[in-house]
């Protein structure tokens, strides 16, 4: 028999609350689930969608034993939609959304049973993909819940947020994630450290681990205090990290950021102690460094397309004067 999938244990508050709403027979149209990327947003949406399709479904999450569930194992659900960015591409068709229409207008095959559509992340979606989204919302077929995930529900259209109840995720507290994570890695320094590296994201720090990424991350930081030093130009440094993938990059760069930042404003250890040079400079600078690799991240992770060279230079380029300028030892 196939295992229930549940929630994850820091996601209790919220699957509660949904809870709330399937008993008092007022779960809406659509939900939004937002926060940040790597924290399990759509694992509790797709626990949540086998649960409403379950036959039998427990407290916590759906039995895992009956036709409906095994549909949901094998991926064949027919009253179950899963929309993502196809294989090769980061971001939703049109096409796919407007695939909808027709399966949300379909009675579903249980009787008094509904349809689900999972969509993710909602952000990938271009302005005319979500258009065609926003008519589906507009005029809701009975009995269908779309679920969307999203990592940065600001980029959203206004009208689509306005549609869905939002439910909010955030970053889990050690006491609920460290547990998790050490029970993957097999040790607890290690799962500590992995989350101080991803910003507390449990499922970023088994990304983490899974892709040796502390190794990577060690050599993103010895190229940029040769960097710093003197030893190389901030375009040879560039031209280095052009064979690793952006958002590996860009993900230790913001992870960096926001360590060195939480340090000067909080007090904070950091993570990477040959960041310890950094400490002097500007805290306002940091954060707008911070703010512009974030938005980076973001743009990469939806598919815009930008020049990676040119993007890396320009990071590395504005890193090297704002330390020159300040005369970083």
């Amino acid at each position: 028999m196939s295992e229930p999938q549940h929630a994850y244990a820091w996601q209790m508050v919220q699957w509660q609350e949904v809870q709330k709403q399937i008993h008092a027979e007022r779960l809406p149209h659509a939900l939004l689930l937002s926060g940040p990327s790597a924290i399990g947003k759509l694992r509790f949406a797709q626990a949540l969608a086998a649960y409403l399709l379950c036959e039998s479904p427990g407290e916590l999450a759906a039995c895992g034993q009956c036709r409906s569930c095994h549909f949901q194992r094998d991926a064949s659900h027919p009253d179950f939609r899963e929309i993502s960015p196809e294989e090769g591409k980061r971001q939703i068709g049109v096409d796919q959304v407007r695939s909808l229409q027709h399966f949300s207008a379909q009675h579903a095959h249980r009787d008094g049973g509904r349809k689900l559509v999972l969509i993710h992340p909602a952000e990938a979606m271009n302005v005319n993909t979500a258009n065609a989204l926003l008519k589906t919302l507009e005029e809701p077929a009975s009995g269908t819940l779309l679920i969307l995930v999203s990592h940065s529900s600001s980029q959203l259209l206004a009208t689509i947020r306005s549609r869905c109840l939002q439910l909010s995720f955030g970053i889990p507290s050690p006491e609920l994630a460290e547990p998790w994570l050490r029970d993957y890695v097999g040790d607890q320094a290690m799962a500590q450290r992995l989350l101080a590296e991803a910003g507390g994201r449990p499922l970023a720090a088994r990304q983490v681990f899974d892709k040796d990424g502390l190794a990577s991350r060690e050599r993103f930081d010895r190229g940029l205090m040769a960097l710093v030093g003197g030893q190389r130009s901030p375009l040879q440094f560039a031209e280095e990290m052009l064979d690793a993938d952006i958002l590996q990059v860009l993900d230790w760069w913001v992870a960096r950021l926001l360590s060195l930042s939480r340090y000067q404003l909080a007090g904070q250890a950091l993570t990477a102690v040959s960041w310890q040079r950094f400490k002097s400079l500007p805290a306002k600078r940091v954060i707008g460094s911070l703010e512009r690799a974030l938005k980076l991240r973001s743009s990469f992770s939806r598919g815009v397309a930008l020049n990676k060279r040119l993007i890396l230079e320009s990071v590395f380029l504005e890193w090297a004067q704002l330390c020159q300028n300040r005369a970083v030892a």
